[in-house]
């Protein structure tokens, strides 16, 4: 059986003895914070202020992957080109077929890069589909309660507007005939004496 306490740890980069976790060992007491969020940051290690947004990790990766591609696409421009200029200046067959050969290969590249920058650029797409639908989901209860607030005013502009219609209506009659109401009272009364003794 092998002895492990004999194995030298520090080939490994480990340190010889077991660390020891202590949270207070910066100096700081139980005593010490004022509030809660030091007394909090005492204890928790804490990564980051929030969450980050996955599509802007997908953002950045893109873009560096972008980057990277067009340099790339360049390099294999540059050999590409280098490869047909030695072609043509060859002076046997085989030095001429290898030259053709490199040229074939950087012109191979090329288009792969032409169809994953494709592909990146599609992925952007539906990055910005993604960010304005979920804007558009985040501000789909502030629309509704714009468009029914739009809603109310609107019927109490047209309310207001019937009415004041019915009013002026009611001002004409009254103002062609007299009086209503004493025009109806008079139509009434009218009414009984015919039908009375």
């Amino acid at each position: 059986m092998r002895d492990f306490g004999a194995i030298d740890l520090s080939l490994f980069g480990l340190p010889a003895e077991a660390p020891v976790y202590d949270g207070l060992s910066d100096g700081r007491r139980w005593s010490e914070p004022d509030d809660a969020e030091t007394a909090v940051s005492m204890f928790l290690d804490i990564k980051a202020e929030a969450p980050a947004d996955p599509l802007d990790e997908m953002q950045e990766m893109l873009a560096a992957m972008t980057k990277e591609l067009r340099e790339r696409f360049q390099r294999f421009q540059s050999q590409r080109q280098a490869a047909e200029d030695e072609a043509e200046a060859a002076e046997d067959e085989a030095g001429r077929k290898l030259a053709q050969v490199d040229a074939k290969a950087a012109i191979e590249a090329i288009s792969l890069i032409v169809r994953t920058l494709e592909k990146i650029d599609s992925l952007y797409r539906t990055i910005m589909h993604d960010r304005r639908e979920a804007a558009e989901r985040a501000g789909e209860g502030a629309d509704y309660e714009a468009l029914a607030a739009d809603f109310e005013r609107l019927v109490e502009e047209r309310a207001e507007e019937r009415a004041n219609a019915k009013f002026k209506e009611m001002q004409q009659a009254c103002g062609a005939g007299g009086d209503v109401a004493g025009s109806a009272g008079k139509a009434a009364a009218a009414g009984d004496g015919e039908n009375g003794p």
